[in-house]
């Protein structure tokens, strides 16, 4: 097992564990990010940069058939690959190669595989070929993993092989049919106590 020492350790290479690692070096100290998948995140591949680009061409469209002078030009309809060839662009075509040579540029070393937290200030990185990587943070770590999908526990659902918001923005065609299940529930785990003035 190699063992390394940083300053700060960073778990998740998403936008906020790429921001957090970045004022760490600028402030002077050394700083590892851990990622297992894309270093850029949810918002660069599945979320924000891809899915406002895949919406900025119908926004345009509509907004264009709205407007007097230009409705009159609009002849067609949206060409579905042409929109997803600009959402892929977007997106790098999933290929993160423009983010590390920025963590490589601003001096974040990057540690590619799974990270667990051993103790307060050491996690261990698993990679893809099993190998294991201590790091050690003189100061602290920050976990900045993010979210993931839910899938609700529907019978059926599974099997179906539902989409997730990543399988819908990074989809390679249109379906031709789609069904939209949306769950929504709250259940308190606590109920806060009534302040004195509030009782009757």
């Amino acid at each position: 097992m190699t063992a390394i020492e940083y300053d700060v350790v960073v778990i998740g290479a998403g936008p906020v564990g790429e921001n957090v690692a970045d004022r760490i070096v600028r402030g002077g100290l050394t700083a590892a990010i851990v990622e297992r998948e894309l270093v850029g995140g949810e918002c660069s591949y599945w979320a924000c940069m891809p899915t406002k680009a895949l919406l900025r061409s119908a926004s345009a469209l509509r907004a264009a058939r709205q407007l007097p002078g230009a409705r009159e030009a609009v002849t067609g309809n949206l060409d579905a690959a042409a929109v997803l060839r600009r959402r892929d662009s977007f997106a790098s075509h999933w290929k993160d190669d423009g983010q590390v040579s920025w963590l490589e540029s601003a001096g974040i070393a990057l540690h590619r595989g799974h990270g667990r937290l051993v103790s307060a200030q050491v996690v261990e990185v698993t990679d893809i070929d099993g190998g294991t990587t201590r790091l050690t943070a003189r100061h602290a770590v920050v976990v900045a993993t993010g979210s993931s999908a839910l899938l609700p526990d529907i019978p059926g659902l599974r099997e179906a092989a539902p989409w997730s918001s990543r399988e819908a923005a990074s989809a390679g065609s249109v379906p031709r049919r789609l069904a939209i299940v949306a769950v929504a529930w709250w259940r308190p785990r606590w109920r806060p106590r009534t302040p004195p003035w509030g009782r009757r």
